[in-house]
């Protein structure tokens, strides 16, 4: 009984430190990149891109500054993604993004990207 039981503990103990590997967030995405000015009701892209520390696949939350959202489809650790937007006030925005990878880990927010939108008619 008792060599049955240093055994298991054995296993356990060899599990833990081999299978067990612990997931990790993403690294947090640098600020979206883009214009930083444009008109009411164009479709302004923009890149963001991250990676994550155990190569898993990776999603974007991008925060308009609007009140809306987006969420991309999952890519690969490392590959950017074009994301677009059209705001139809005037106005300053933020855009911010943070990564989530397949198993729900998220990054921080990014830093924010200012976009000005001013009048259809620019002048």
């Amino acid at each position: 009984m008792k060599r049955t039981t240093t055994v298991l503990s054995v296993l356990a103990c060899i599990l833990i430190m081999v299978g067990c590997k612990q997931n990790r967030a993403p690294a947090t995405p640098g600020a979206p990149v883009g214009p930083e000015v444009g008109a009411a009701g164009e479709s302004l892209s923009f890149l963001v891109v991250t990676t994550d520390p155990d190569l898993d696949s990776v999603r974007y939350r991008v925060d308009w500054g609007d009140a809306l959202g987006d969420w991309t489809g999952f890519l690969a650790s490392a590959e950017s993604c074009s994301v677009g937007h059209a705001w139809f006030v005037r106005d300053t925005y933020s855009i911010e993004v943070l990564a989530e990878d397949v198993h729900g880990r998220q990054s921080e927010w990014s830093v924010g990207h200012q976009v000005s939108i001013e009048s259809l008619c620019r002048r």
